[in-house]
């Protein structure tokens, strides 16, 4: 287990060094997450599911204008806080994090690095071609009228949120742990299981599904009032790059 401070992603590009398969791990740099995205249906369980988690109840942040989707927010330590995400009434049609209309429970749907200069990384992720969206503009108004500002740089297959996205706030804009309530520390956050984030290292190479392996899935560790508390994400089967002859 990784500590709040220390945290090393497997970050999937595990590639099958023989058509046997043995693998090889290349990790990223530790990092601590901007928030954590807790998606749900309906805002107002997914509100009361985390104060039974927590002890703390999540305040309204305000609503995605053409996304479809809703907020609300918890603290969870320095510059740091979980996104309760839902659908908004309010709005027609849901544009973003699709997934949660169809949850039974609330479930981790992605999670945020921050980060700087969008676009230069956005181009880095393009030229090794891994396929990103943006950077994209987004902004909500909280219900004291502010309102904040962001980008983001998407992967385009986030491996059911197991893999994280980039967001830049804008320099105006204060970060929403600056007044989210709650006393809750983020413990500890990692992954289990292996998945893909880069292209095929070759033209010999081709993807595998690893029945046998610890599925893939997000897992965030957090201190609340009652003690620690687990949030998962959807388990997805593991992956890696075998070489050699389709079975």
């Amino acid at each position: 287990m990784l500590s709040r401070r220390s945290f090393l992603s497997v970050s999937g590009v595990a590639l099958a060094a023989s058509v046997a398969g043995s693998l090889e791990v290349m990790a990223v740099q530790p990092t601590e997450p901007d928030h954590v995205i807790l998606g749900c249906r309906d805002l107002d369980e997914g509100i009361a599911y985390m104060e039974r988690l927590s002890g703390y109840r999540a305040a309204f942040g305000g609503s995605h204008p053409g996304r479809g989707t809703r907020n609300a927010l918890l603290k969870l330590g320095y510059h740091s806080y979980l996104e309760i995400l839902a659908l908004d009434p309010a709005q027609p049609q849901l544009n973003w994090h699709k997934e949660i209309a169809a949850l039974e429970e609330p479930l981790l749907v992605g999670w945020a690095v921050p980060g700087k200069n969008l676009d230069h990384y956005a181009a880095n992720l393009r030229a090794k071609r891994i396929g990103c969206v943006g950077p994209t503009a987004g902004s909500r108004t909280k219900p004291n009228g502010e309102v904040l500002r962001w980008k983001t740089v998407m992967l385009e297959d986030d491996k059911a949120g197991i893999l994280p996205f980039y967001i830049e706030w804008a320099a105006d804009s204060p970060h929403p742990s600056s007044d989210a309530p709650g006393a809750c520390l983020l413990d500890r956050i990692y992954h289990t299981g292996q998945v893909i984030q880069t292209p095929a290292p070759g033209p010999d190479f081709h993807r595998m599904i690893m029945p046998d392996a610890p599925p893939a899935q997000l897992r965030v560790f957090i201190v609340g009032r009652f003690g620690v508390f687990e949030l998962k994400s959807r388990a997805i089967p593991s992956e890696a790059w075998s070489k050699g002859p389709l079975p």
